[in-house]
């Protein structure tokens, strides 16, 4: 069992990273100096997101974090949707963050982008490799790593104070295209904030559950959310605003060319590939651990299981494999937007699921304050930054969901088709005796 700091540290593990050291630079190429309200929008978001998922840990201890939640509130098979877009996002969002490690780790070396996916492809397999040890080996290395990952943030912050240039030209024009842009930018950071759902699905390995998974959620995302606002400012004091663009390691760019000393951009990089290293473990255990709880739940094959000690080994080789295919979906853009798609829809059913279990009176230890203007928030925001993924981002969400239900229908008639001879053959068994 793993304390509430210990998972806390997990699911920052699984926050801090993805969006800072990986996609910020893409939503600032986006949206300008306009990408500031773009993350403090997607803070406003997550927080909504944050309160429901601790009410509902306070009131649903599983495996299946979303998943469960849905399940229970809005029935079989709405579960199993938001379980099965969650394990693809998972995988998907683990490919994204690896590919973010490979740039970050060739930063100083001019490779094609091939060698890249290769050393994607060996973090996501070293990172499964530790998910298949145990959570108890995750926690010792997420505690380590994360310590590092906050100390690097801290070091590039001071280092933009003292090397950016903190004048009116580097953030304006505040919006130097449509507003729009400003959403779109939104819906790729939103990648930044959705690991705390990593938190919730720690609840069966927590110690007293109930009250430590609401608190390692909001801290989680108070920690992330206060680190995230201070870097965009820093990034855009560092380097104008037009030389971003859609790249795997824009922290390290924007010390280059702000001329920082060599020794910071070694030691950023190295934090970058620490934090995108955590992420990947933190992403295959929350996918991992997704799959268990469906297939527990009868919603998947039984042989997904492959529970030994404190690791889901089967599950974890699942989503490994997944996300390494995934890593030829396309740039890391667009991997992200699709990772999107299942994350953000699936967090828009949580203001609804907290409305469900209050009408039904269940009690938790831990409710959301503001009832029901934070539910109606975050189902509202969700459905204007999933409106901003763009086309190829539902393409790809269409399809998975299609595909899932169809594996929901197959597992169903198996599990039905078992029930029938079961009932066939007490009914000739009947028929026997009576003869």
């Amino acid at each position: 069992m793993i304390s509430r700091w210990q998972a806390t540290f997990i699911g920052l593990g699984n926050i801090i990273g993805a969006g800072i050291f990986v996609l910020a630079g893409t939503a600032i190429s986006d949206a300008g100096p306009g990408a500031i309200i773009a993350f403090v929008i997607t803070a406003i978001l997550a927080l909504t997101i944050a309160l429901n998922s601790a009410e509902l840990s306070s009131k649903i201890v599983s495996h299946g974090g979303l998943y469960s939640f849905t399940k229970i509130t809005m029935g079989e098979s709405a579960g199993f949707v938001v379980g099965w877009l969650r394990a693809i996002s998972y995988a998907i969002a683990a490919s994204a963050v690896a590919i973010g490690f490979g740039s970050y780790l060739l930063s100083f070396v001019s490779l094609p982008y091939v060698y890249i996916l290769l050393l994607a492809a060996i973090v996501i397999a070293i990172a499964a490799f530790i998910d298949y040890r145990g959570i108890n080996t995750v926690a010792k290395v997420e505690h380590i790593l994360v310590f590092i990952t906050i100390g690097g943030l801290v070091l590039f912050i001071l280092i933009s104070i003292f090397y950016g240039h903190w004048t009116a030209p580097r953030f304006t024009p505040f919006i130097p295209s449509k507003p729009m842009a400003i959403i779109e930018a939104a819906s790729l950071a939103f990648f930044a904030y959705s690991g705390f759902n990593t938190i919730a699905t720690l609840g069966p390995e927590t110690k007293n559950p109930e009250k430590s998974i609401p608190f390692a959620i909001l801290i989680a995302l108070a920690v992330s959310t206060i680190l995230y606002i201070i870097i965009i400012f820093g990034m855009l004091a560092l380097m104008p605003y037009k030389d971003y663009g859609v790249t795997g390691n824009p922290l390290f760019n924007a010390l280059v060319f702000a001329k920082a000393p060599v020794a910071v951009e070694y030691a950023i990089n190295i934090v970058a590939i620490i934090a995108t290293f955590t992420v990947t473990v933190s992403l295959i255990v929350a996918g991992s651990r997704t799959l268990l709880q469906m297939s527990q739940d009868k919603l998947l094959p039984k042989w997904i299981q492959g529970r030994e000690k404190d690791s889901p080994r089967r599950a974890t080789l699942l989503i490994a494999g997944l996300a390494i295919v995934s890593l030829f979906i396309g740039n890391i853009q667009v991997i992200a937007l699709a990772s999107n798609f299942g994350v953000i829809f699936s967090y828009s059913l949580t203001g609804l699921a907290v409305v469900i279990l209050r009408k039904r009176k269940m009690e938790g230890k831990f409710k959301s304050p503001f009832y029901p203007f934070v539910q109606i928030l975050s189902i509202a925001l969700s459905a204007v930054i999933m409106f901003a993924l763009g086309e190829r981002a539902f393409y790809i969400g269409t399809i998975t969901i299609l595909v899932g239900f169809m594996l929901y229908f197959i597992e169903k008639e198996k599990l039905f088709g078992k029930k029938k001879d079961s009932a066939s053959e007490i009914g000739q068994n009947s028929i026997n005796l009576h003869d």
